[in-house]
């Protein structure tokens, strides 16, 4: 471990190193060959425009995205639709791909409809191919960039959030017609510079050659569409042979997978297995598409004469090859989705709250936070969310234990068996420390809330801020609860075994209370999950009140019987305002987390 963290370190303090020396060599590229620069500048124009359009699509899906998704991922085939459809618009398979892992890392689809936007995608990736060779190798796309560049600036400046996405929609279009034109004139000027048709090989050593010169390529821009366009232009300036061209294409959609492997390692089990998935169509296309490549290349031509393509336009007849080997993807591999998805079940299990001593577990961490969420503001929420849910059963099992309640209630609090009959003493090998559960089980789940909160850094509507407030608020509610619990321990330890039978009684009754509460909250919680109704935390302040009035009457008469000291009554009395905000601080809580998320479902 020490030697790995050497090495990291060492890695770190080369990297600016690194970093000034690339600088460097690339102004001096650019100062030596315009034709490069322009290359260059061109490509960094169209990854960026790209980014600026994945921005405006996540702000005008803000707020909106689990309803569209409910709608139009409840079936495999609207699944591949919505897939494809969105990479068309957005022009981003990498996108769709990632924000399909954090869709199912945050439960807001299923395995089977996070694959068929995946497989999707793949399919809708096949538009750009066809837009660049059709327009943008044909139209002087600077002319109509310029205005609007002019326009996305202004619109982006708005503080509406719909504004600010049309005008990034804008900005990102732009951006793309200016480095399409800009990696045109870049081409256009590199005789003798860079022949890429000087690199050819003979066979299929050429054609894996510059396969892998694809995914390379696609790896190191994060952008299957640059290479497209990359390809497009080095086959139209004649840089580039046809059926080379066909296998760097290839090889764009097969880099397209290390997005997925990225996105997979900051995921849940969830997210790699739609990560799985993506990987395994590509991979299997992009082979079956190498090994019968002749075959297909006289597909494309017997195509291209029934469509009137020309025997010359290979860059028409390159954007036609591609959708062929996607479709070819989506012929094999769609019958095979229900076998994939239970295949993946299998190796990549989900993990699941088990209801076990805590004493016997390990230190608990946040179970569905994971940094592919926070791709988007609707998922990172949702995924908070369900960790809230989680942090609020370990929170009820500490007060549990806090209070000696048996280890069958903390199993099952939602169960009424356990409800009747005076709670037994439990033996002192029995009783577990609240204070050390509290460090193992609670403070934990909390910092990996609070270090995800801070790590969001998606535009928020202001109803998803107004929801990210609520959520701290909630966790801090269940943090304040567990705390009075311990403070409540204290007394409890030392009196629950007291001589004088007024004594032990009332701390009888406060477990009792603090028994019913629980209950009360775990079954509210069942049935806020199946929207069965939601009753209202009036029910539980009256009964707080309650029982508060009858305690109190309670020890002032023992006061008065001389059954308790002055001492003993105020030491019970403290712990009653702590079992009640126990009650305050959990109920809190729980109509936040769970009556808010029922409502939200309902609607």
């Amino acid at each position: 471990m020490k030697a790995r963290r050497a090495w990291q370190q060492r890695l770190l303090f080369l990297q600016p190193a690194w970093l000034v020396a690339a600088l460097v060599g690339f102004v001096l590229l650019f100062f030596g060959n315009t034709a490069l620069s322009l290359l260059f500048a061109g490509i960094a124009l169209f990854i960026l425009g790209m980014r600026y359009l994945e921005d405006g699509f996540r702000a005008f899906t803000g707020g909106a995205l689990e309803r569209w998704l409910t709608r139009c991922t409840n079936k495999l085939w609207k699944s591949l639709l919505f897939g494809g459809v969105t990479t068309a618009l957005v022009q981003s398979s990498s996108l769709i791909t990632l924000l399909s892992i954090a869709f199912l890392s945050a439960g807001l689809i299923t395995l089977t409809a996070g694959i068929g936007i995946v497989f999707g995608a793949n399919l809708g990736t096949t538009t750009g191919a066809w837009l660049i060779a059709l327009v943008g190798l044909k139209v002087d796309l600077s002319q109509l960039a310029m205005p609007l560049l002019l326009l996305g600036v202004i619109f982006e400046r708005n503080k509406a959030a719909s504004w600010r996405g049309g005008g990034q929609v804008l900005l990102g279009v732009g951006l793309l017609f200016l480095g399409i034109d800009q990696m045109k004139l870049g081409f256009s000027g590199m005789d003798g510079v860079l022949d890429l048709s000087a690199y050819a090989a003979s066979g299929w050593q050429s054609v894996l050659l510059f396969a892998l010169l694809g995914t390379v390529a696609t790896v190191l821009m994060q952008s299957s569409h640059a290479t497209l366009m990359i390809t497009l232009s080095a086959l139209a300036s004649g840089q580039l042979g046809y059926e080379n061209a066909l296998a760097m294409a290839v090889g764009a959609n097969l880099g397209t997978t290390v997005t997925a492997l990225i996105a997979a390692i900051n995921a849940n089990n969830a997210g790699r297995q739609l990560a799985a998935a993506h990987i395994l169509f590509n991979l299997t296309t992009s082979v079956v598409a190498l090994s019968i490549l002749p075959l297909l290349m006289e597909l494309v031509g017997s195509l291209s004469g029934w469509l009137g393509i020309a025997a010359q336009s290979y860059t028409l007849k390159l954007a036609l090859f591609h959708t062929l080997f996607n479709l070819l993807g989506l012929l094999l591999m769609v019958p095979l989705v229900p076998l994939m998805v239970r295949l993946l079940q299998r190796w990549l299990p989900m993990a699941s709250e088990q209801a076990v001593d805590l004493a016997l577990q390990p230190r608990s961490e946040a179970m569905y936070l994971n940094d592919a969420a926070l791709v988007h503001a609707d998922t990172a929420l949702k995924v908070l969310e369900q960790e809230l849910a989680h942090m609020a059963n370990l929170s009820r099992q500490v007060i549990a234990a806090a209070l000696y309640l048996p280890s069958t209630f903390t199993r099952n609090m939602a169960a009424n068996q356990d409800l009747q009959g005076r709670l037994p003493v439990p033996p002192l090998a029995e009783r577990e420390d609240a204070d050390a559960l509290y460090h193992q089980h609670i403070k934990g789940v909390y910092a990996d809330i609070i270090a995800f909160r801070s790590r969001l850094t998606c535009d928020l509507l202001p109803e998803q801020q107004q929801e990210l407030m609520d959520d701290t608020l909630s966790a801090q509610d269940l943090v304040e609860a567990v705390k009075a619990a311990k403070h409540l321990q204290v007394n409890l330890r030392k009196h629950i075994d007291s001589k004088r039978p007024a004594v032990r009684d009332g701390y009888r009754q406060l477990r009792e209370q603090g028994r019913a509460i629980l209950n009360d909250l775990a079954s509210r919680e069942d049935e806020a999950r199946n929207a069965a109704g939601q009753r209202q935390s009036a029910d539980l302040l009256a009964q707080d009140a309650l029982f508060r009035s009858h305690f109190e009457q309670q020890l002032h008469e023992q006061l008065r019987n001389q059954e308790l000291d002055g001492w003993q009554a105020t030491s019970l009395l403290n712990d009653l305002n702590y079992l009640l905000d126990i009650s305050q601080h959990l109920r809190a809580a729980h109509d936040m987390i769970y009556i808010r998320a029922a409502l939200v479902a309902g609607a």
